[in-house]
């Protein structure tokens, strides 16, 4: 088959260069197509999984708005006919150029893939604008590999019934491959200088809805923290964008026990996964990934697409009011994870049993 996996932040790279890496071997012709969105971030990634891009649409400019990026997007998809000869397109979770690319596909004809099917909050505005793009995406998509059960209910609750398949999260084949490798050894000596032998607390942030107002919250909640638990170190590896950065370093500046660092590649952040006693985080990923090391998770989120971890009691919701996460963050170090039962996202061979439904005949036809 050829396959054409277009993506370019760093969880999309995270997600698909399993799923790539496996096509490849299995013999299959997977074209990858960069957008370029992290490229900082996903470039180290890219290298580790030995995955070089075909394409590199380069689509980043200053002060880029959502609306200019997605319409440099579909101008620079359209300007490549070399894309056209593909029997299909991926495209993971809920990205604006995820939506993007899978509108194009749709234009061409060309079937599209969604990995990461069928996560809903059910409401448009929340995380923003990734409930309306993934929405969007599995109105176009031909195949849907969704994550969970849960994930394949909201589908069919949509109407959705033809070529849904449940396969895990393609994220945990990336964990297991990373996870066995990685170690102390694998973190930074600044941070390993800060950690000592104490408890800590990793934090990250970077959802757009929490931009403004939001991101101050996550901010007094930590100094908070940090200042009522000075045997606890809280290490936050800060997000490139300017409405994180500028919050966070004015914000979180001259406390002993709190680290502020620039983000982590892949495997020191794994491996800081691993060691961490509690994470406080407004990812998505995050909240698949921290079940398989039992690390409890605190999400600063309203809602959540992954409701499984919090049903589970390997997640904790609490929105970005100070005093709720301060609670959740208090509790989660007295009682550690409270999580039943293994990771409920997968088991790390997603990408296989992907492509075994892709060769069957007929699921792309």
């Amino acid at each position: 088959m050829k396959i054409t996996a277009l993506f370019g932040t760093r969880p999309e790279t995270i997600k698909l260069a399993p799923f790539i890496q496996e096509g490849r071997k299995l013999g299959h012709d997977v074209k990858v197509v960069f957008t370029g969105q992290h490229r900082e971030m996903a470039m180290p990634l890219l290298n580790f999984f030995d995955i070089t891009p075909d394409i590199d649409l380069n689509i980043m400019r200053p002060n880029q708005d959502l609306a200019s990026m997605s319409s440099l997007l579909l101008s620079e998809l359209n300007a490549r006919e070399d894309l056209n000869d593909t029997d299909a397109l991926i495209v993971q979770g809920d990205t604006s150029s995820a939506f993007v690319g899978a509108y194009w596909a749709f234009l061409k004809k060309i079937p599209v893939i969604h990995l990461e099917a069928g996560l809903r909050t059910n409401d448009i505005m929340s995380p923003f604008p990734e409930e309306a793009n993934r929405q969007l995406i599995g109105r176009l998509a031909k195949v849907h590999f969704a994550p969970t059960l849960a994930a394949v209910t909201s589908l069919n609750s949509e109407g959705l019934f033809r070529n849904v398949f449940q396969i895990g999260n393609t994220g945990l084949d990336a964990l297991r491959i990373v996870g066995e490798k990685v170690s102390d050894d694998n973190l930074p000596e600044e941070i390993k200088t800060f950690i000592q032998d104490k408890k800590f607390v990793l934090v990250t942030s970077h959802r757009r809805e929490n931009f403004g107002q939001g991101m101050k919250d996550i901010a007094s909640a930590l100094k908070v923290l940090a200042k009522e638990l000075p045997e606890i170190r809280f290490v936050f590896p800060v997000h490139l964008n300017p409405n994180v950065q500028t919050v966070m370093n004015e914000e979180l500046k001259d406390l002993p026990n709190l680290l502020l660092t620039k983000p982590l590649d892949y495997l020191p952040f794994v491996a800081m996964m691993k060691k961490a006693t509690v994470i406080i985080t407004d990812s998505g990923g995050i909240q698949e990934e921290a079940p398989t090391f039992r690390v409890p998770v605190v999400v600063m989120r309203e809602s959540t697409e992954r409701p499984e971890g919090v049903e589970l009691g390997f997640a904790t919701l609490t929105g970005t009011e100070p005093g709720k996460i301060y609670g959740a963050v208090r509790e989660a170090l007295e009682k550690g994870c409270q999580g039943k039962g293994p990771n409920p996202y997968g088991d790390g061979y997603s990408s296989k049993l992907a492509w075994n439904i892709l060769s069957k005949d007929g699921v792309l036809k």
